[in-house]
């Protein structure tokens, strides 16, 4: 054997030994296994982000070399897949609107497919979603978009946002760069008349049932007519819920209070350590969720395990009532008159919105508007 011959042979095991060789996103069919796409070795986080898609399972790889696009280096940018989950298509379970993330590390492959079992999701992509940091970033990956398909439609809902329905290739790509995102899906099982994200917005590509196309999105969800008993709600003029306050009830308070009425306690536990990162107290039927701070050397002693926020994500399955004048089912321009504009995070990009993000520290609280702008649920952490 030659040496040249011999190359060609080590060459591609160099290159792999070495960690060198790069995932070209652009290449995808975008219905890989997920073992072909990641890396263990990189930072990698799974769960559910409404910021970016509220009705899948997201998979993001953080601190990565693998990856690139066209040719471009995706180093420093971090990478999110969308894999297929019918558990999420509820509002019961993800539809918490732009502020919830609930993403947890994943070391293995067996607390991938812990996690994928949890969610009943598949073990394959069909999406990914690209971070675009830099401007040369942008126009870089646009050229490379444009040259191959042409020039894109204009987004209406945003500024700057560009897509493309690639139909021989059943790939969907938007280039969101308001957001600093690329995001490109495999259509294959997806509607071929909408499409809807944070980012985008409702795209039409042609006789688009939006409400048909909204049902499908949440076809798993409970009716919130059919609803019993729904949970009585007092939320005062610190964001604190039912007396129970923030960053000083403990467990025990809850545990003890009027509001604690069949909750089931869950454990969230850091994959890498073992160590319990928060404390859940859900109660799925009712879209209700309290979040507590574990004591790190002893998470048993409740009285050291504090509320730092909660969850109501559909009002419809509760009743609530405000001190500080909010109303369920309030327009979006009425709520955002109730406060300071010094208060309300990016008042300036509220035009892009569904949510308004309200200082309140050391917390953050967001109130989220349904696909009528009406003020449908609310997240405080």
């Amino acid at each position: 054997m030659n040496f040249f011959l011999l190359l060609l042979t080590i060459l591609p095991f160099m290159i792999s030994c070495n960690g060198k060789e790069k995932v070209d996103l652009s290449k995808l069919n975008l219905n890989e296994p997920i073992e072909k796409v990641i890396n263990f070795n990189n930072d990698l986080l799974v769960g559910v982000e409404t910021v970016e898609y509220p009705f899948c399972l997201l998979l993001e790889v953080k601190n990565s070399e693998k990856y690139s696009f066209e040719d471009i280096d995706l180093k420093g940018q971090k990478i999110i897949f969308q894999i297929n989950s019918e558990k999420l298509k509820t509002d019961s379970i993800a539809r918490f609107g732009g502020g919830h993330i609930d993403l947890i590390p994943i070391k293995n492959e067996n607390e991938l497919k812990n996690n994928l079992k949890i969610f009943n999701a598949e073990n394959k992509i069909y999406g990914i979603r690209i971070e675009m940091k830099t401007p040369s970033l942008k126009s870089g990956i646009l050229k490379k978009i444009e040259l191959k398909y042409g020039k894109g439609s204009k987004n209406p809902n945003t500024d700057n946002g560009l897509y493309w329905n690639v139909k021989k290739e059943n790939k969907y790509i938007f280039f969101a760069p308001d957001y600093d995102r690329l995001i490109v899906l495999n259509n294959t099982n997806l509607s071929k008349t909408c499409y809807w994200d944070t980012f985008n917005g409702l795209i039409d590509f042609g006789e688009c049932d939006s409400e048909k196309y909204t049902q499908e999105l949440v076809k798993n969800s409970i009716k919130p007519e059919d609803v019993k008993n729904k949970p009585i709600i007092k939320v005062d003029n610190n964001w604190s819920i039912n007396g129970l306050i923030l960053g000083k009830s403990n467990e025990e308070d809850f545990e003890k209070s009027e509001t604690n009425k069949n909750f089931e306690r869950m454990e969230e536990i850091n994959g890498g350590t073992g160590d319990i990162n928060q404390i859940i107290y859900q109660k799925d039927y009712y879209d209700f969720y309290f979040y507590l701070s574990a004591n790190k050397i002893n998470p048993e002693n409740k009285k050291d395990n504090i509320i730092k926020g909660y969850a109501i994500n559909n009002f419809k399955k509760v009743e609530i009532s405000f001190e500080n004048g909010l109303k369920a089912g309030m327009k979006f321009n009425d709520v955002v008159k109730l406060f300071d504009k010094k208060l309300i995070i990016d008042y300036e990009d509220l035009k892009f919105a569904n949510y308004i993000e309200i200082k309140n520290m050391p917390y953050k609280v967001t109130l989220n508007f349904d696909e009528n702008m009406l003020f449908s649920g609310m997240y405080v952490k």
